[in-house]
C-alpha cells in the first residue's frame, strides 16, 4: 500500500489513530507500506526500512533504527537533529545542524553533489576535496548493517546517539 503524507494537516489525536490503525491493519494483514513522509517521526514510529531523499535522490537507506541512530549523510544528520528530545536537559545541552543557503533547483540541479551547496561538511573539506564534491555525483554505498549512503566524506556525528531516547 503506498501512503503519501498519511497525516500531514492532521492534529497529533487523530495522527496517533491513524497511524496506530496502520499498524494494526500491518500485523493483521500482514501489509506493507511504502510511505512518503516529511514528518521524520512519523516516519521513525511506523517504518522498517528508511530512504532519505534529496533533490530526487536517495542519498542514504537502511534499517531505521540504524539511519536513525547512526545517520551518515550531513541531510539525514540535520533533519534528525531537528526532532525535538523530550528531555529538556538533553535537549538544551544538544547542537543541532542547521541547513544554509536555498534549496537548489530540482530542475537545474549543481553538478556533482546535489547537496553540496547546504552541506555542512562542504565549508571544512580542503580545495581538492571541495573540487571533487563540485563534479562528482557520490555514489550509493554500503556502510554497514544494510545501511547506504551517497556521500564522498562520511563522518557520523556521536551527538545523534541521544536521539535513540526518542
Amino acid at each position: 500500500m503506498i501512503l503519501d503524507e498519511p497525516v500531514s494537516a492532521l492534529d497529533v489525536a487523530i495522527q496517533a489513530g491513524i497511524i496506530n490503525l496502520l499498524e494494526d491493519l500491518r500485523d493483521e494483514l500482514a501489509l506493507r507500506y511504502l510511505l512518503v513522509a516529511h514528518d521524520v517521526l512519523v516516519v521513525r514510529h511506523i517504518a522498517d526500512e528508511v530512504a532519505v531523499m534529496s533533490l530526487g535522490q536517495i542519498i542514504e537507506q537502511g534499517p531505521a533504527e540504524t539511519v536513525f541512530t547512526g545517520a551518515q549523510h550531513p541531510y539525514t544528520q540535520t533533519l534528525i537533529s531537528a526532532i525535538p528530545i523530550p528531555d529538556p536537559y538533553i535537549e538544551r545541552a544538544r547542537r543541532r545542524i542547521v541547513l544554509i543557503g536555498d534549496v537548489p533547483s530540482a530542475a537545474n540541479p549543481p553538478s556533482g553533489c546535489r547537496f553540496r551547496s547546504r552541506c555542512s561538511r562542504y565549508g571544512e573539506l580542503s580545495e581538492n576535496d571541495r573540487l571533487r564534491c563540485s563534479t562528482e555525483m557520490p555514489a550509493l554505498v554500503t556502510v554497514g548493517q544494510g545501511q547506504r549512503v551517497a556521500c564522498h566524506f562520511l563522518a557520523p556525528l556521536e551527538r545523534l546517539a541521544t536521539n535513540a531516547q526518542l
